[in-house]
């Protein structure tokens, strides 16, 4: 089993070049499943920079994986489609202010 302190330290780490960095945290539970606890950090309300979610009693199991696969827990919240969220919605260059995405080509000419 992973040791729950282990995310709170990437969140944490993750504040310290951040102080503006605020959280919020809601509850919730999947259907016939396992509750979680989901914390957002964001700049003011701007979009996620971090997602720190804790499922309860999951263990070291892959939370919302297939019940034919090893160490997945179908009762959790599905961490997969979770993280293709995020990652979705989610730009560096949108989330801090100032900075810029240099993937980008810049303004239209």
């Amino acid at each position: 089993m992973v040791n729950p302190r282990n995310g709170r330290l990437v969140v944490l780490r993750a504040r310290e070049p951040c102080p503006a960095l605020r959280g919020a945290e809601t509850a919730g539970q999947v259907p016939n499943g396992r509750a979680y606890r989901r914390a957002v950090y964001r700049f003011g309300s701007g979009r996620p920079l971090v997602e720190h979610w804790s499922v309860a009693g999951s263990g070291h199991a892959w939370s919302g994986g297939s019940s034919r696969g090893r160490f997945t827990d179908p009762k959790g919240p599905d961490a997969s489609r979770e993280m293709i969220r995020f990652f979705l919605r989610h730009s560096l260059a949108r989330a801090i202010p100032g900075a810029r995405d240099e993937r980008s080509p810049g303004p239209a000419s």
